[in-house]
């Protein structure tokens, strides 16, 4: 190995998002994460020159002891290792709340077939449950997809404040499946919450029109009726569907809603008795029924049934009004005050939250036009709005990141990670800034969080490595590289710390 007395310092870049391997071929995995951006500074110790690489985080991988297969699904793997077997096992894994795991296995599968969708997936749904929206873009947007995958990118672009692309590969997806009801549901969700009431109609009724004597369909359309305000129209319908399925609690529900609009008050609290005697743990119906009660003036029974609901988790800033309204008919003038109180809160936070989806939504569209100072300016105002949102700080820190804002971007990640101290892309990214200021023991602490939250991703245990390295611990770097090379046994950057760690410690004794 060379030796250098003048060792180059290239600038280090922190990546934006947390990569998924490119797959290339049957025989093993190509690593577009594990590409080396740029190197660390050459450490020199015991006379050898040591190369390491902070490197980009893969998306979740399994160390195969950690991970106990179905003895069956085992045998049968064993004897004839298929794309399909490997997805049903990484099923297997996320029905038993193991993403490591499952993850480990869809990779093994996507080894095998490239271009599985199943395996995909899988582990855009595993990405997107730690929040790494980015990763899942960048992965599907440009690849063939199927209902799954456009549900799985749509929600990457929509968890990302990018609503309009969201609602953009919907309605692509929509020209290939025109009768998917999943892709349809989530549109009209996403118009609706981009307040886009009339295309939300317009995309539920397309499908009711497409599939008459689809129950689901149906259903799908007289929601969306009922929450774009139709309910004059939406009745017909709701009475149809309930006549068809009499005992479904949904169905009583939006009968109650729509006949409680009507003031038909008596035939509102029959269904909505009932619906909550079926679906007691369901907030909705009791909210309905607390308010025909507060109609027909029983307050002592309206009051249960609004409260009962905010138990349950209501947060419709209305429930606290009315139970306010109620409680002072009661006497209860205190209890009524404080519920007042909640309620202007409430009201309050609801704005708040309206206006930072819209600004981060603007953020996020000025990131893509290449206009980061904007960005920074609009995630700022976001996340001021919403400071507990970890996501909305870490997405600053990435436009900062870009501006060269260090210590901006540094004080936006410690925003995120303690918000939540399981964010992974946080964490790293953290991480990468200490280490490449110089404190490795910081960056040590970045990277041991790194891997708690992904013990199977052997990316994460090779920046560790390297941060124990550039502390003169060969040691436990080693171990860390051990970690690496035990969840993917061909990882080249883990193979030459590897061996290079080992020369160290030759030399040591």
């Amino acid at each position: 190995m060379e030796n250098r007395s003048d060792p180059p310092s290239p600038n280090l870049r922190r990546p934006s998002s947390l990569k998924y391997p490119r797959v290339r071929g049957a025989t093993g995995l190509t690593h577009a994460a594990t590409t080396i951006k740029s190197i660390s500074r050459l450490l020199t110790s015991a006379g050898v020159t040591l190369v390491f690489a902070v490197v980009f985080l893969g998306p979740p991988a399994a160390a195969a002891q950690n991970c106990a297969e179905p003895p069956a699904l085992a045998a049968q793997l064993h004897t004839n290792p298929t794309a399909q077997g490997f997805v049903q096992l990484g099923n297997w894994f996320n029905q038993n709340h193991n993403p490591t795991c499952a993850a480990e296995a869809f990779q093994a599968a996507l080894k095998i077939n490239p271009a599985s969708k199943k395996a995909l997936d899988g582990l855009a749904k595993i990405l997107l449950a730690t929040g790494d929206d980015d990763t899942v873009i960048s992965r599907l947007r440009s690849v063939p997809r199927d209902e799954a995958l456009t549900l799985d990118l749509s929600n990457a672009y929509s968890h990302s404040g990018q609503g309009d692309e969201a609602i953009a590969v919907l309605t692509e997806g929509l020209k290939a499946f025109p009768t998917s009801n999943a892709l349809t549901q989530a549109l009209t969700s996403l118009d609706i919450r981009e307040s886009h009431f009339e295309q939300a109609f317009q995309a539920a009724e397309k499908l009711a029109t497409l599939k008459p004597s689809d129950n689901e369909a149906q259903r799908i359309y007289l929601r969306t009726m009922v929450i774009t305000d139709k309910t004059d129209t939406a009745a017909p319908l709701a009475a149809k569907l309930l006549a068809q399925a009499p005992h479904d609690a949904d169905l009583l529900n939006l009968n109650g809603f729509i006949e409680r609009k009507a003031g038909d008050y008596d035939a509102a609290r029959k269904h909505l008795e009932e619906a909550v005697a079926l679906n007691p743990n369901d907030y909705n119906p009791r909210v309905n029924l607390g308010l025909v009660l507060v109609a027909i003036k029983d307050d002592a029974a309206a009051k249960v049934q609004l409260k009962t609901a905010l138990g349950l988790g209501a947060t419709e800033p209305q429930v606290r009004f009315e139970l306010a309204k109620v409680l002072r008919n009661l006497g209860e003038t205190e209890e009524a005050q404080k519920q007042l109180k909640l309620y202007q809160q409430q009201l309050q936070q609801q704005s708040d939250n309206y206006q930072a989806l819209l600004k981060s939504s603007e953020a996020a569209k000025a990131a893509k036009a290449g206009d980061n100072r904007k960005a920074a300016e609009l995630y700022r105002e976001a996340s001021a709005l919403q400071p507990d949102n970890a996501i909305l700080s870490y997405r600053l820190s990435v436009v900062l990141d870009q501006l060269g804002d260090t210590r901006g971007e540094r004080a936006a990640l410690e925003l995120a990670v303690k918000a939540n101290p399981r964010l992974a892309q946080a964490q790293y990214a953290l991480g990468f800034l200490e280490f490449q200021s110089g404190d490795n023991a910081a960056a040590e602490r970045q990277f041991r969080m790194t891997v708690t939250v992904l013990p199977g991703n052997a990316q994460a245990w090779n920046s560790l490595a390297a941060s124990l390295a550039k502390q003169g611990r060969f040691a436990e770097a080693q171990d860390a590289v051990a970690h690496a090379l035990k969840i993917e046994p061909a990882n080249p950057i883990a193979l030459q710390m590897n061996q290079r760690l080992a020369a160290v410690m030759a030399q040591q004794h």
